[in-house]
């Protein structure tokens, strides 16, 4: 999409009034949000929520296991068999934060 310098500043304005970073990000928000008939400004999507303590403390051992995986990657080569776990559980833990749904618990597994 080409915009003329006018179109440009007045685009980039009402971006920085939403905290997008991105104007592409912000377009594509305006966009959706005049298709799907949500209420509020053009592009003022939903911002993420203040981390609540629950959130924080997941996080922080989510960091913290994925500390020790890649110690013991560097160690030895590769990758405990409950990799795929500690990844799904930083993930999880980045949803919650975002208060989106997390996903199922999976059996562990061989990590690949």
């Amino acid at each position: 999409m080409r915009l003329n310098s006018d179109e440009l500043e007045r685009w980039q304005k009402a971006r920085q009034g939403t905290e997008r970073k991105e104007l592409g990000a912000w377009v594509r928000a305006v966009v959706e949000e005049s298709l799907n008939g949500h209420p509020g400004l053009p592009g003022d999507v939903p911002r993420v929520p203040q981390v609540n303590e629950t959130a924080y403390a997941q996080l922080v051992q989510a960091a913290e296991n994925l500390r020790n995986l890649m110690r013991h990657a560097q160690e030895h080569g590769s990758l405990p068999a409950d990799a795929d776990a500690v990844l799904a559980q930083l993930g999880n833990a980045a949803l919650h934060v975002r208060g989106l749904p997390v996903a199922p618990e999976r059996a562990a597994g061989p990590a690949q």
